[in-house]
Order: C-alpha cells, then structure tokens, then sequence
C-alpha cells in the first residue's frame, strides 16, 4: 500500500540502495532492481538509461541530507558545540531511520573509482568535510574549544567516529541504536577537548 503513494523513481533508488547495502555494488543491475521493486526493467529504463545513472542519483540523494541539516543548525542562534551536537544527533537520527544508507558511506572508495560517481562522491564529501570544520572552526574561535587539534582535524575525527560505527552497524549485532552509539562516542570524545 505504501508504494502506492511512492514515485516509481523513488522506488527505484530506495531499492537500489538496499541491494548495495545487502550484495554490495557489483550485485546492481536492472534485473535485480526489477525484482525487488516489480517494476518492469522497460520502465526503469523510462527513469534511468543505467545503472551508473542509478549510482548518480543514489550518492546525490546521500549527500542531500548535509545541506538541509547545515542550513537549519545554522539557523539556530545556539553555541558552535550545540549546533555540532545537534549534527551529530541528526546524522545518527537519520541513519538510524535508513539503515541501508550507511553502506553508501562505506562505498566511498569504490564510488571514488567510477567516473559517474567520482564528481559527486569527492563534492558531497568535502562539503561535509567543511561544514563540519565551519562548527569546529567557530567553537575554537569562540573558546568553546581548547585543544592542539586543528578544527580540520576534530572534523576528520568526528567523520571517522560516523565511519567506525557505521561499520561496527553492520558487522556486529549492537543493542543501542545508531544515534546512541555515535552520540555515546562522540560525547566521549567531545569532551576531552571542550574547555
């Protein structure tokens, strides 16, 4: 019934977000996405003339959630500490609600590899990367940070904290949820460099 409401485009990305989060890239072919959305392959092709366009759209759609989460954090007149705080709750709020999205994160390196994806994977990355430096900028300048680390590296640290748990996600069987584990580690952490 909720496919219904759906848009068979949606559909399709959703499903061929799933299949690389259960077999892996190389498992992604129309056939397949044929199956597992019964959506018939003339009609995928209607959407998308392949599935490197299908892995265009994906990494768009990932990297989609960072600028709306940006623009409203920095909407708030709250301290740089709370506004990373609140990415971080929202990052792992939105992971947790799309398990499957996380293994586009632990793709990077193969997407980095393919010529549709690279552009997009390298740009998306990056303004993550500086948005998250932008916060960790700010907390420093404003002396709500005091440490040797640069606000490049807290926000490589911070990315990496993203990467080990959703890794630990999908290898191990885990009790909390992933907005509990980034925000266990990333309060941890946060607080052996705020002053």
């Amino acid at each position: 019934m909720i496919g219904d409401f759906i848009s068979a485009r949606d559909r399709i990305i959703s499903a061929s977000i799933d299949i690389i989060s259960d077999a892996g890239l190389e498992s992604l072919t129309i056939p397949i996405i044929s199956m597992r959305t019964n959506i018939n392959e003339m009609m995928i092709y209607k959407y998308f003339s392949d599935t490197d366009e299908i892995l265009e759209e994906i990494v768009a759609t990932y990297f989609r959630f960072d600028k709306s989460v940006f623009k409203s954090i920095e909407a708030q007149n709250d301290t740089y500490l709370d506004m990373i705080s609140a990415y971080v709750n929202q990052y792992g709020t939105y992971y947790d609600s799309y398990y499957s999205l996380s293994a586009i994160m632990l793709q990077y390196e193969e997407l980095l590899h393919n010529t549709h994806t690279r552009e997009t994977i390298e740009t998306g990355y990056l303004e993550r990367r500086e948005g998250v430096i932008k916060l960790f900028k700010g907390a420093i300048d404003n002396g709500e940070i005091e440490c040797d680390y640069t606000a490049e590296m807290l926000a490589d640290m911070l990315l990496g904290i993203f990467i080990v748990c959703s890794l630990n996600r999908r290898v191990m069987t885990r009790k909390k949820s992933y907005k509990d584990e980034i925000a266990i580690l990333y309060d941890r952490w946060i607080n052996t460099v705020k002053k």
